[in-house]
């Protein structure tokens, strides 16, 4: 069937487009609104600081490893389908989020539904394509991510206000109507179940992709704090995950159907833009979360206060999109490229004096030059890789962008808790030895906000200790971020720089 049969047989093409809207909608949600709802889950199961940043890597890397998975599985089986399964996969995990009372629980249902978010974004993208009538694509893709990034914007703020009034599990519980009216959509609309059976499932490929992300996120996370005493652990746990994805990218060169179709990205300036993509989703995955963290742990922000403080980083992705890809059109994308990525080292240079002074105007002045440099850079980027592949391949090498765009949004995470943690080993273990018999002060040491909260009446001495503590890690994850921006300026200006003849 083709693209323009399948148009032909959806009869209402425009509220197609509002059930796939709204599980793109979702999706772009939790990537954001649970960095506001953090230190709150922390403190209220307990969870240490590695644990925490799990809440937010379990669905990364679930999301990055299963997106390439989708989209093969919803050519082969049935894009609306694989669709109507995602979709009740994510809301059943969005249910066991919401109802989550541990650590394994809570990260459990974390990974489940990025696996449903993973399955679900490549479906519900192809089902607009190719429900929307020929003239009108390029205005239904607008829309359907343009609404879902509004989303990703709006989710500090959404997060803020849930926690301000309800509890943290609503944050989850309110994709359960969302999913509901998008299931029902698509039964009541009657749309294809477009499917191909030309290809077959790279099981060896899905196995290593599925084996090799998450063991090396997880063995790096593990180096500052491993797990029961278990020194060798991180290093075997990191090798093991490098090596099957190193084999994983080995075989699907040589397969005929891989899983990854790491070719399209072989062209040097396409290799180059994946990378400044992807160093620019590490940067804003970061901000996103530990901005939020600072502004509750050092600064003393409420969730909805932090919510509303972290606009200066996102209302500048909405202000200058539209000017990065006029200027994409006029000049090409190594200049906007470069120039995104030094402002954006700027930015974070301008936030770490922020963070060193406790100082949120500061913060806030550095969150507007990352914010407008990032979209700067990253939208031409966006823009030429996929203008340079093949026209019947720019859906996998979108595929392909998307899931190194995630795996370096869980790599911005798993950076900060390791430079966190590396600061304040010697802090940590003084404390800990001074305070050994006060659980307060141990729970404040993780950056648990209500211990540090009690520690300002019962030790006030203490909790500023602490806060100062955890405020030099930051600085220092702030400063690693600023080292990754000026990679990208590198990166801009050699390997994704088209050649001359070429632009």
């Amino acid at each position: 069937m083709t693209d323009a049969t399948a148009a032909i047989q959806a009869p209402h093409p425009t509220r197609t487009l509002i059930a796939m809207t709204g599980s793109l909608s979702m999706i772009f949600l939790d990537a954001t609104v649970v960095g506001v709802a953090l230190p709150t889950i922390q403190a209220d199961l307990g969870l240490t600081m590695t644990s925490s940043a799990w809440v937010i890597n379990g669905f990364l890397i679930a999301l990055a490893s299963s997106l390439a998975i989708g989209g093969r599985v919803a050519d082969r089986f049935g894009r609306l389908r694989v669709f109507r399964i995602a979709i009740v996969l994510f809301a059943a995990a969005s249910v066991m989020c919401g109802l989550a009372n541990s650590t394994l629980w809570i990260i459990a249902a974390r990974v489940i539904q990025g696996i449903g978010a993973g399955l679900m974004q490549p479906a519900s993208t192809a089902i607009v394509i190719a429900s929307s009538p020929p003239d009108r694509r390029g205005v239904s893709m607008a829309m359907y991510f343009g609404i879902a990034v509004l989303f990703l914007m709006a989710g500090p703020i959404i997060g803020g206000v849930i926690i301000s009034m309800a509890d943290w599990p609503w944050i989850f519980l309110l994709n359960l109507p969302v999913a509901i009216i998008a299931f029902l959509l698509t039964i009541s609309l009657e749309l294809p179940n477009h499917k191909s059976l030309g290809r077959g499932v790279d099981v060896l490929g899905i196995v290593l992709l599925l084996l090799g992300l998450p063991l090396l996120i997880l063995g790096l996370e593990w180096i500052a704090h491993p797990p029961g005493g278990l020194d060798w652990l991180p290093l075997v746990t990191s090798l093991v995950g490098l090596c099957s994805t190193v084999l994983c990218i080995v075989h699907c060169t040589r397969s005929a159907n891989p899983i990854l179709n790491v070719a399209l990205l072989a062209p040097r300036p396409m290799l180059g833009q994946a990378l400044v993509l992807s160093i620019g989703s590490l940067i804003m995955a970061a901000q996103a979360v530990y901005g939020a963290i600072f502004l509750q742990e050092v600064l003393g922000f409420t969730p909805l206060q932090a919510g509303v403080g972290a606009l200066p980083l996102l209302l500048p992705v909405l202000l200058v999109i539209r000017f990065a890809g006029k200027w994409y059109d006029t000049h090409g994308a190594t200049l906007p490229m470069t120039l995104g990525m030094a402002t954006t080292a700027l930015g974070l240079a301008v936030e770490t004096t922020g963070i060193m002074l406790h100082s949120y105007v500061v913060l806030a002045v550095g969150m507007v030059l990352v914010g407008a440099g990032s979209t700067v850079a990253t939208t031409p980027a966006n823009t030429d890789v996929l203008a340079r592949a093949p026209q019947d391949q720019r859906g996998e090498t979108s595929g392909m962008v998307q899931t190194m765009r995630q795996f370096g949004a869980s790599l911005g995470i798993v950076a900060c808790v390791l430079s966190i943690s590396l600061v304040l080993q010697t802090t940590v273990v003084k404390l800990r030895s001074d305070h050994k018999s006060n659980s307060t002060a141990m729970l404040a040491i993780e950056g648990n906000i209500e211990a540090i909260v009690d520690l300002d009446a019962s030790d006030p001495q203490l909790a500023k200790q602490i806060r100062q503590a955890r405020s030099d890690g930051l600085a220092m994850a702030f400063v690693l971020q600023g080292c990754f921006a000026l990679a990208g300026v590198v990166l801009s200006l050699t390997l994704a720089r088209p050649d001359p003849d070429d632009q």
